[in-house]
């Protein structure tokens, strides 16, 4: 038990380059703004974050929407702007652990406003970003505060653990919810994700001729997903090479938000290796 104890210890000790976290805690925080100011750039901030009393589209009475209590008609205004502003701040490392606090409670506050938009991508996001609270992602690529090139390494550890659980449910709930991802014959779910009319831009007539490739990419889907615990190991940059494809492959394929540079902005956490190797050197 002691011999236990000791591995254990050392395991969740140890440190790592600081550099795989400060990426996580940039691009994490700019693909929130870019989807933040999105919805400024289509004027539709009134509309999205003020409650229908006062002429938004948010009809839901949520106890824990402390500032559209005090406001109904500013509440949402408030917490938009102050999402903008702490996570602009942390983004470039000014007074991070605060700019993150706040930032992250401001940006709850939007969510229990207007929960539709509410989506898995931002509680993933938020998540992540609390764990780097308590994380040493301030130490680099920071304006302010004093550097540090190694930091403990269990917040890394922490959002793997994320990832795996965000890629296995998936994974499990494809096969649970249409079997069909693995068929060998008829039409492939693949294609009908990637011609919904709804949420993707691909000519339904065009895909058509693409079965077989379509096919073969669903089943490459499943087995990345399913295979989502090799993060921890050190086949972790081959396995984000592969899930960096099929994000960008989402992106020019559909309109799903931030998602996809949302979760690029985890990836870094899966290069850690190559950073130390870089170090060595």
């Amino acid at each position: 038990m002691r011999t236990v104890w000791t591995r254990w210890v050392a395991f969740s000790g140890r440190d790592m380059d600081a550099r795989p976290l400060a990426l996580v805690r940039i691009l994490a925080c700019v693909a929130i703004l870019a989807d933040l100011l999105q919805v400024a750039h289509l004027g539709l901030l009134d509309v999205i974050f003020r409650p229908a009393a006062v002429g938004g589209l948010s009809a839901l009475q949520d106890d824990a929407n402390v500032l559209v209590a005090l406001s109904p008609t500013w509440g949402g205004t408030v917490a938009y702007v102050v999402t903008l502003v702490c996570l602009g701040l942390a983004a470039l490392g000014v007074w991070t652990r605060p700019a993150l606090v706040v930032g992250l409670l401001a940006y709850a506050q939007l969510g229990h406003l207007y929960p539709p938009g509410d989506r898995a991508i931002d509680r993933i996001l938020r998540t992540v970003l609390l764990v780097l609270v308590a994380s040493g992602a301030h130490r680099r690529l920071a304006l302010t505060g004093a550097r540090a090139d190694r930091v403990p390494a269990w917040p890394a550890d922490t959002v793997r653990v994320l990832l795996v659980i965000v890629y296995l449910s998936a994974g499990l709930a494809k096969l649970q919810q249409q079997p069909g991802w693995l068929a060998l014959g008829g039409t492939p779910v693949l294609y009908r994700v990637m011609t919904d009319p709804l949420a993707a831009h691909v000519d339904p007539v065009v895909a058509a001729g693409w079965f077989p490739v379509l096919r073969v990419l669903g089943w490459g889907t499943i087995a990345l997903e399913l295979s989502a615990p090799l993060v921890f190991t050190r086949f972790a940059p081959l396995w984000a090479i592969a899930g960096a494809s099929m994000h960008l492959g989402i992106a020019l394929t559909m309109d799903l938000g931030m998602f996809s540079w949302g979760m690029l902005a985890l990836y870094p956490i899966l290069l850690a290796r190559l950073f130390e190797r870089s170090t060595r050197r």
